[in-house]
């Protein structure tokens, strides 16, 4: 755990650097920073480097702020400051990612009206002024799963965007169910967390520039989202590598470990096996896949990485 804090602490401060390097990326860059603040244990510096993005930026950026600030003020007891905080975001013209959030947040909190009427706004670009289905194309997105589980939690029949979301899941769990298969697996595989050092230092990992686990797995997480892209998909099923099984398949097979079809076939045939796998993306509010012990949403999955 003390190493962990250490390495969040030291991949902050980098950032902080970074921000101060990168003028037009600052906002972006120090709501990641603020992010890993929390993780080493700062929460007050995080709530400063929250406050500075919302001194800065006036758009989507500082929402973003605004939203993770009122989680960590809740989490600090400081319940009041967090509510007025909720109340000043809710006049202004939320846009959907922070309206999550602080949808989520709100769920967690057992407010379940307050919760639906947050996913609303942060699905209103999916409905017309007539209140049925906007023609722009749609997707499972992670709000409408949310608006839909709060509105079960509270009795509320289907409506127009729940049918919809509920289309969606069936295909999704139709195109995970093909993905499964052995000769078309929609996968991916990363290196266990106590391995990525190893990993670097055996030159197994690829497209990815040595760094510390926390860069690697953001790294990871760009890829498998740029592959969701291309692949035009919702989920992948990921498989947890460690590198002595790797360097074992390579030896059986008398192949090398550091090709990239090494890697793919030992993906593959490890599917077939039935080795354990990981669905990805998590849910937002599940721990996150790379094990760090913090929420996806506030992890791998934080707004900085899409």
């Amino acid at each position: 755990m003390k190493d962990s804090k250490e390495r969040a602490r030291a991949f902050a401060q980098q950032l902080e650097r970074d921000a101060a390097k990168y003028p037009d990326e600052r906002a972006e860059i120090l709501l990641e920073a603020g992010g890993q603040w929390s993780l080493a244990g700062e929460r007050h510096r995080a709530l400063r480097i929250y406050d500075d993005v919302m001194a800065m930026d006036a758009g989507e950026d500082s929402q973003f702020a605004a939203a993770e600030k009122i989680s960590l003020l809740a989490e600090l007891g400081r319940t009041d400051e967090a509510e007025a905080q909720i109340i000043r975001l809710g006049r202004a013209r939320v846009h959907s990612g922070p309206a999550q959030l602080v949808a989520e947040f709100l769920e967690e909190q057992g407010r379940l009206e307050e919760a639906l009427t947050w996913f609303n706004t942060a699905c209103r670009d999916l409905m017309a002024d007539d209140g049925e289905l906007a023609e722009a194309e749609l997707f499972l997105r992670p709000e409408l799963r949310g608006r839909q589980r709060v509105r079960q939690k509270l009795g509320l029949p289907p409506d127009t965007l729940d049918l919809h979301t509920e289309d969606e899941q069936a295909e999704i769990d139709e195109l995970f169910r093909k993905a499964a298969a052995p000769s078309q697996p929609n996968a991916g595989s990363f290196f266990v967390r106590s391995d990525v050092v190893r990993a670097f230092a055996e030159g197994l990992v690829h497209g990815t520039a040595p760094t510390d686990a926390s860069g690697y797995f953001r790294d990871v997480e760009r890829g498998w989202r740029a592959s969701l892209d291309e692949l035009d998909a919702s989920k992948l099923r990921v498989l947890p590598t460690m590198v002595d099984d790797l360097l074992k398949y390579a030896d059986d097979h008398d192949r090398d470990p550091k090709e990239k079809q090494t890697r793919t076939d030992h993906l593959r045939d490890r599917i077939r096996e039935g080795a354990p796998t990981l669905d990805w993306p998590p849910e937002r509010n599940a721990p996150c896949w790379c094990d760090s012990g913090r929420k996806y949403k506030k992890c791998c999955g934080s707004p900085t990485n899409r």
